[in-house]
């Protein structure tokens, strides 16, 4: 017996849509139970390796030279007397700011050595919070919300560190830092980069699994 075309299309439509909606339901349970093991969880430890990577090295290295006049005495001798001499010398000043310390170095030595308690509590905030982040993916919009809190967090830090270079170091500019301190700079800038891209997978796993709950 043949079966009417209709009524096998119609049962064709049925399977192809009930395969669609298993596979939608399988997706929200990897996303639901295997949250730890995406892509955007990577990010996020990124920056949590990259905020303690910022304890160590350094994210400002301002250096200068300030010049200092000695005044020679005069030699004098039965003929003639020579004139006072002036002689420039300078001195190397440097200043190294992380998460932990602001150091002062005159001619390479270390004269003077700062905690930066403040920095020392956003950093510990950061690491923290986005620790949070990660473990809260059972509630995306939660999270969502925790990133962009996130957010705020390291853009206090990459402010903080600005500030205290303007304030801390006389005639502070982004000219006279090294470029090593420069990569540290961009280390934070990278965070942020690195927590939009967290934002924005986990906004994308939200839209994936309302899609799915309005097919079932």
């Amino acid at each position: 017996m043949i079966e009417h075309p209709a009524r096998a299309a119609n049962q064709f439509a049925n399977v192809s849509t009930f395969q669609i909606i298993e596979i939608l339901r399988y997706i929200r349970s990897q996303i639901n139970n295997c949250m730890i093991q995406r892509i955007q969880t990577i990010y996020l430890f990124a920056i949590i390796i990259l905020a303690l990577v910022t304890c160590s090295g350094q994210i400002i290295d301002f250096q200068e030279r300030i010049a200092t006049a000695t005044k020679v005495a005069p030699v004098t001798d039965a003929v003639t007397t020579a004139p006072i001499d002036t002689v420039f010398k300078g001195k190397a000043v440097a200043y190294t700011l992380n998460a932990v310390y602001f150091n002062t170095y005159v001619n390479g030595d270390l004269q003077e050595s700062r905690i930066q308690y403040g920095l020392i509590i956003i950093v510990s905030l950061i690491i923290g919070w986005t620790l949070n982040v990660i473990l809260g993916f059972k509630n995306r919009k939660k999270q969502l919300m925790h990133t962009k809190i996130n957010f705020v967090l390291i853009g206090a830090y990459l402010a903080a560190v600005l500030a205290k270079a303007f304030v801390q170091i006389p005639n502070f500019t982004f000219t006279g830092m090294t470029i090593k301190a420069s990569l540290g700079l961009a280390l934070i800038i990278f965070m942020l980069y690195l927590n939009l891209r967290a934002l924005l997978l986990i906004k994308r796993d939200e839209e994936l699994v309302k899609s799915a709950d309005r097919l079932r």
